[in-house]
């Protein structure tokens, strides 16, 4: 018994020391840049809707997360390390052309809420990081969704991006692949047309709806299309056309930072 206590307490240790020893190494090598080739990055895209002010105004977990959860979560893995990136520094790390830090990550905002521009881009101007914003273009200046005013503003600060999340948020699995090709690109242009330049072509699924057919008629298209699927993009198999998204829900940083690294295991990427 005494025997099987001590092989019992030498394995933890050992678990312990080697749990100590990658800790150490991931803080000491935190500030690193790679290119896509060098290293196998996760690379968490984050999903929020609307924020709001107070508990008492959310209706539904997955839609409205209060400004406070938001600010502590993104303050919470910037302090672990974690740089927030934008679509384009995805696309140009994919080909080659950019290093990321080894641990970057995307913050996204679906449906084109007036909390983005309330909550969220005030918040991006004062610690002076990217997000991304999917509008709807049928809702832009609807009830409880900002304006194209207001999306020029965010747009001209340089720290949001704005891109499609279609034309009128319908379920797009059961689109023919032509139509939804059609819709994707009406909406990227009107996107365009009022904020006055071209734009990534990156496209977001309503309610993470989509055919194995459009999504591969859209990426013969150039639209790099982000899917809602809880996974971790992780760069040695990183698909533009397929990229997975996870949600940050009301969740503590410690929580998030283990479901990356238990979905990286899971999934595999």
């Amino acid at each position: 018994m005494k025997k099987a206590l001590k092989i019992i307490a030498t394995v933890l240790i050992i678990v312990v020391l080697i749990i100590g020893i990658m800790f150490v190494y991931d803080r000491a090598t935190i500030g690193n840049q790679y290119k896509i080739n060098e290293k196998n990055l996760l690379i968490p895209i984050i999903i929020y809707h609307d924020l709001v002010e107070s508990e008492d105004q959310i209706q539904y977990d997955y839609m409205q997360t209060t400004y406070e959860t938001f600010k502590k979560q993104i303050t919470g893995l910037i302090d672990y390390g974690y740089k927030p990136i934008t679509y384009k520094d995805l696309i140009e790390y994919s080909k080659g052309e950019k290093s990321l830090y080894k641990k970057s990550f995307i913050i996204t905002f679906d449906d084109g809420y007036e909390g983005v521009y309330k909550y969220a881009y005030p918040f991006a101007k004062e610690n002076n990081i990217p997000i991304t914003s999917f509008l709807i273009n049928d809702k832009v200046g609807t009830d409880g969704y900002y304006s194209w005013d207001e999306a020029r503003e965010m747009d001209k600060s340089g720290l949001v991006s704005i891109y499609s999340h279609s034309m009128k948020h319908d379920d797009y699995d059961k689109y023919k692949p032509e139509d939804l090709l059609n819709d994707v690109t009406t909406s990227l242009a009107q996107i365009e047309d009022e904020l006055g330049h071209e734009v990534e072509k990156v496209f977001t699924y309503p309610c993470g709806l989509y055919s194995e057919e459009g999504r591969k008629l859209l990426e013969d298209n150039g639209i790099i299309q982000n899917l809602t699927d809880s996974k971790i993009n992780q760069s040695k198999t990183l698909n533009l056309y397929g990229l997975h998204r996870m949600y940050a829900l009301e969740d503590p940083v410690w929580k998030i930072l283990l479901k990356i690294e238990y979905r990286h295991f899971r999934y595999g990427g």
